[in-house]
């Protein structure tokens, strides 16, 4: 799915996949995921979108 036609979802994705990384300790693939995630989706403007990343960011924490 190429992002360019389908930001939102593509970046949602990323965001997904990049929190189950987490979940995984694959700390590489992670932060990877993370900063593609959050690439994309600066040029979309949709809450449901960046709830995804907000679940990425505070999924680390204790």
């Amino acid at each position: 799915m190429p992002y360019g036609a389908f930001t939102r979802p593509v970046g949602t994705r990323w965001a997904i996949f990049g929190t189950a990384y987490l979940q995984a300790r694959d700390l590489g693939r992670c932060l990877a995921l993370g900063h593609c995630s959050v690439g994309v989706l600066t040029r979309v403007q949709s809450s449901r979108a960046w709830d995804y990343v907000r679940e990425f960011n505070a999924a680390p924490a204790p």
